[in-house]
């Protein structure tokens, strides 16, 4: 039992006696002075006169003393077991204020107690170690609650019997434990942590049935004074997501790593404002016929001009815009802005739009698109559906219902980036896609190798094969256009021809484009 807790023992104890003894010498005191009122100070003759009574002896107001007294020493009796029963359920409700019921090790109110009190008296180096359990959620899955209850259970009693007496250790969350180690530089304090690791990792038994667990570890130092313990907390819980990002069992905590969270939390909430905004928008790259030179289409691509940061890039907010689950909402938002612009170009321009593998997966995305284009009034055939090579490779029966969905309806499916996704030919020729757009990548390689050179012909024989247009994306300079077209390529895109621009921009580019010549 902690010394806080004895303390705590002690005084409601002490102030329970009190009132008890108050109580006794008050009811006895009371006794005495009716006695003595009585037998002693004339009391009786007053008593005879005012009641004119023949009252000869005084042995009924004795028998009433004595029968306050009993009373008294009653009464204390029956104070005692009360104050018993009041102390046991005062036990029992602080103990519950503190414990984790499930391990029975204290709880994360208890923890912040007891590390606060260290924090305060202690003028040693203190080590916050925060061990969490990876991939829990899988566990609660297979063997639903109890299951879990019974693994934490494993885990708690492990931890508890191999942490020191002088440690002090909490659950503090469904899956995460953490330990204060006094006195403890970072060599002993990454030992400790290997032995947590040991014991955790160890198979737990669930029924009759064994199942591996796996752990990471968040590892922040402190001094005296330096800061609090929900300071603390947190930036172990910073140091531990490090630790299982990075796929390792242990990381200690970093100011930069500090910086680096609060820089994305800033940015989320940003993001969560520029989309409930309208504050991404859609720029449009032109897609130019090789051959002719003139622009055949634009492909949507979303920008984001922050009003602090200036211009953020798509490759940093599109994946966080996807983790967060916004990314639908985002996609929804730039196809119907992309799809209204696209209805003041001429007929033969066609609009190109990249779905994510998440929207794919929605068994109401391909009406969803349909829809946008009824109500927008662009007609089916003028949409160019890009989708990426690893999208079909996730999910590739979502994948072809969509596609045959939008095929049926006029849209143009285009597999994007190809040569990125290891997609099957098989997969490609069941697909039936209407155009093939090469990754940059491979593109930007033309007449640097020959296994570039024999790539390239692979793939535009390929194409050729199944009679699909081909995109050459990526495109910097002449050389590679004109290299593009020799292999086979029909279209081109990349910054010769122009970057993305803004939507009263492209007329502009419409009007410039005829003469056979290129925008740098």
């Amino acid at each position: 039992m902690s010394k806080a807790l004895k303390r705590f023992f002690a005084i409601g104890l002490s102030k329970a006696i009190f009132r008890e003894i108050t109580d006794a010498l008050v009811i006895f005191s009371m006794s005495f002075l009716t006695y003595m009122l009585i037998a002693e100070w004339g009391g009786l003759s007053i008593l005879r006169n005012v009641l004119r009574l023949e009252i000869e002896t005084p042995s009924p107001l004795y028998f009433c003393g004595v029968a306050l007294v009993v009373y008294s020493m009653r009464r204390i009796g029956d104070q005692r077991r009360e104050r018993a029963k009041r102390v046991a359920a005062e036990q029992d409700a602080y103990l519950a204020s503190t414990r984790d019921p499930l391990t029975q090790l204290p709880n994360r109110r208890q923890f912040q107690v007891e590390v606060s009190t260290a924090l305060k008296n202690s003028k040693r180096t203190m080590s916050v170690l925060l061990l969490g359990l990876n991939h829990f959620k899988q566990l609660n899955e297979v063997y639903g609650h109890l299951g879990c209850d019974e693994a934490l259970s494993q885990i708690g009693s492990r931890i508890r019997d191999s942490a020191n007496s002088g440690d002090v250790f909490a659950r503090i969350g469904d899956d995460e434990f953490a330990l204060c180690l006094a006195g403890m530089d970072p060599e002993n304090a990454l030992r400790v942590a290997g032995t947590l690791l040991d014991v955790v990792n160890k198979p737990v038994q669930i029924g009759i049935e064994h199942h591996s667990v796996s752990a990471s570890i968040g590892i922040v130092q402190v001094g005296r004074g330096h800061t609090t313990v929900d300071e603390l907390l947190r930036c172990a819980h910073v140091a531990l997501s490090r630790a299982r990002n990075g796929k390792v069992d242990c990381c200690f905590f970093d100011p930069n790593m500090d910086a680096h969270v609060r820089a994305r939390a800033l940015l989320e909430k940003d993001l969560r404002e520029a989309i409930g905004g309208y504050g991404i928008r859609p720029h449009y790259q032109p897609i130019v016929d090789l051959r002719t030179r003139r622009i055949v289409g634009f492909e949507s691509l979303a920008r984001w001009h922050h009003p602090i940061n200036g211009l953020i890039a798509p490759n940093t907010f599109i994946p966080l815009a996807e983790e967060l689950g916004l990314m639908n909402v985002l996609s929804e938002q730039l196809f119907g802005d992309s799809c209204r612009e696209a209805t003041n170009w001429p007929e033969y321009v066609s609009l190109s739009f990249n779905f994510s593998s998440t929207q794919l997966s929605d068994k109401n995305f391909a009406q969803n698109v349909l829809t946008i284009l009824a109500d927008t009034g662009l007609p089916p055939y003028r949409l160019e559906a890009e989708i990426t090579e690893s999208a079909i490779v996730s999910d590739f029966e979502a994948t072809r219902h969509v596609i045959r969905t939008l095929r049926n309806a006029g849209v143009r499916i285009v597999i994007d980036d190809f040569g990125t996704g290891y997609s099957g030919l098989s997969q490609l020729y069941e697909l039936r896609f209407d155009k093939l757009k090469v990754d940059k990548r491979f593109i930007q390689e033309i007449g640097k190798s020959s296994e570039s050179d024999i790539f390239m012909r692979a793939i535009f024989g390929l194409c050729k094969g199944l009679d699909l247009c081909v995109t050459a994306e990526g495109i910097e300079n002449i050389a590679q256009a004109d290299a593009a077209f020799a292999y086979g390529a029909h279209q081109g895109q990349g910054f010769l021809f122009s970057k993305a621009v803004p939507a009263d921009t492209v007329p502009q580019l419409l009007i410039g484009f005829p003469q056979a010549k290129f925008v740098a």
